[in-house]
């Protein structure tokens, strides 16, 4: 594992209950300046629903609240969740089973970059809020075309003030992308500009990939 993922493990390992709350118990600074993270879920659960049955990889599933949701909410057949973190993998696992979907949930330890999925592919691949702590986003972003049958969406934060004091308060590497950026490394993922819809938002954008 290289210098940068280590230090971006270990800033999650110590927040699993942290970043689970921004979902289970949001605190009004969350739902005023974290709006984001509930717009990109949101519209995941919306592209979920429209595959029929659909089996989900969530990239950076941290806490699960996310991949549960998607069974939840979404309609989703099974969710696979990958994170570098133990301390997410065990909080995720707990959730799953907690609200009754342990059955439909898998949480695995790893880099998705690397770890061997045995020629499985799934209908919808999220990474959301991942690219933010990615050195190497146009391997991650390939990955994702490559186990993807249908759509894969992920999230992409804007530099600005709001990334200047990310980049000053965290203890690990944080990256930010223009819209040219995110053109570019999907087109080198092999998707045409007719197959990608790029959001914009405050706070960075969110892209839904169609193959």
């Amino acid at each position: 594992m290289s210098k940068k993922m280590e230090s971006a493990k270990n800033y999650w390992d110590t927040r699993s209950d942290l970043f689970g709350n921004y979902y289970m118990q949001p605190s009004l600074f969350d739902k005023i300046f974290r709006k984001g993270i509930y717009k990109r879920i949101a519209r995941s659960i919306t592209y979920c629903k429209n595959i029929p049955n659909a089996t989900v990889l969530d990239i950076g599933s941290g806490p699960g609240i996310n991949s549960v949701s998607l069974i939840q909410y979404g309609n989703a057949s099974h969710v696979t969740g990958i994170d570098f973190s133990p301390k997410m993998i065990d909080y995720a696992n707990k959730f799953a089973q907690q609200e009754g979907f342990s059955e439909k949930c898998e949480f695995i330890l790893g880099d998705a970059i690397k770890y061997d999925f045995k020629d499985k592919k799934y209908d919808l691949t999220l990474a959301l809020g991942v690219f933010d702590y990615t050195s190497d986003a146009q391997s991650l972003l390939k990955r994702m075309s490559e186990l993807t049958i249908n759509t894969f969406i992920a999230s992409w934060p804007k530099n600005g003030l709001r990334m200047w004091l990310r980049q000053k308060r965290y203890t690990c590497p944080v990256y930010h992308y223009t819209e040219e950026d995110i053109r570019k490394l999907h087109k080198n993922a092999g998707i045409g500009t007719d197959q990608l819809e790029v959001i914009v938002g405050r706070a960075g954008y969110s892209t839904i990939a169609r193959k």
